[in-house]
Formats: structure tokens, sequence, C-alpha cells
């Protein structure tokens, strides 16, 4: 028996070695130089090109001073990148104060949208209390959002929208006509 165990040792020992070269043989090598699934590289697309900036100069109405009486008007420039954006810079110059200090009609206004179709230009605003006038300032206000919006010689109509509802009035003293037809000129 003692010549046994020592031969069942050597037996387990061999059976370990050959499992081990074995599973060796099983193991896959990846060579560094041959990658046989290699993903494509990814493509650089170019990037798009920005739209370029169209400036443009158009005349802007504030109120000429603080008693409301009469409008005042200066020319600014404009920028924007598409036609659809003109009418917002349009809208954000109306809301700044003229370069001497006049006072702008629709600076508390909040500007929700703008949109054209077919010549006819709609505003959304959302009209804060703090930005309402008297009917003075009212009628100011609708003035210069008119004459600074009707330069545009794509714009036949004016459509004004307080938080997207058609209102009777924009700030309860003046009636607003849907849409706002634009003058003819002779």
């Amino acid at each position: 028996m003692k010549r046994q165990m020592p031969f069942r040792i050597i037996i387990m020992l061999a059976t370990v070695a050959l499992l081990l070269v074995l599973s060796g043989c099983g193991a896959k090598t990846v060579s560094q130089g041959s990658n046989t699934s290699q993903e494509p590289a990814p493509v650089q697309e170019p990037e798009p090109a920005k739209p370029e900036v169209i400036k443009e100069k158009i005349n802007v109405y504030f109120a000429a001073d603080d008693d409301l009486t009469a409008l005042k008007e200066q020319q600014v420039e404009i920028q924007y990148e598409t036609n659809d954006q003109k009418f917002d810079a349009a809208f954000k110059a109306l809301q700044q104060d003229g370069a001497n200090g006049e006072m702008s009609l629709w600076k508390k206004v909040e500007l929700l949208h703008t949109k054209l179709a077919s010549g006819a230009l709609t505003i959304d605003v959302h009209l804060p209390d703090e930005a309402r006038f008297g009917a003075p300032g009212e009628e100011l206000a609708m003035q210069s959002i008119q004459k600074t919006m009707f330069q545009f010689d794509d714009v036949s109509s004016l459509d004004i929208l307080v938080d997207g509802e058609q209102v009777d009035s924009l700030m309860g003293h003046d009636s607003l006509d849907h849409p706002i037809v634009k003058p003819t000129t002779k």
C-alpha cells in the first residue's frame, strides 16, 4: 500500500499538469498586429457652416419725453442670422432705451415669439402689470411697434397677441384690431 500512495500522487499531479497544458492550448492569443475584427474609424464630418450674421439698419421709435406726448425716431442696427429672427431682433431693439435717454415703451414687455406667414406678422407677448401705461402711453406704444414693424417690405399686417390670445385692448384703453393692416403709401 505504501507504494500505491506515491503512485496516486504522481497520477494526480500528472493529471493536473495535463489539464493546465490543455487549457493553455485552448486560450485565444491576441496578436497586436493582426486584429481581424477591426472597427471602422469614425468618420469626421465637417462642421456645418455657421449662418452668416445679417446686419440691418432700421428705424425704432421711443417716447420723446416722460410725459408720453410724442415719439422720437432713431436709427439702430439689428443683427440676425435668419429672416425668422429679424422680427425678434427688431422687437428687442424696441425694448432698449434710446441713445439719448429716450424711454422704451416696450422695455418691460416679454416677447414670447414672432411669426411671419404670407405677410402677416404675429407677435405674441406677455404683458406684466409694470409694463402697462395709461391711454397716452398705450397709444404711443402701439404707434411705435407699428412704425417699427411696417418698415419691413415683407410685412403687410400685424397681429399682437397677449399670452397667445387675441385681446380687445393691449393695456385696457385703446381697441386693438386683429390684424392691424399696413397703411398704404401714395
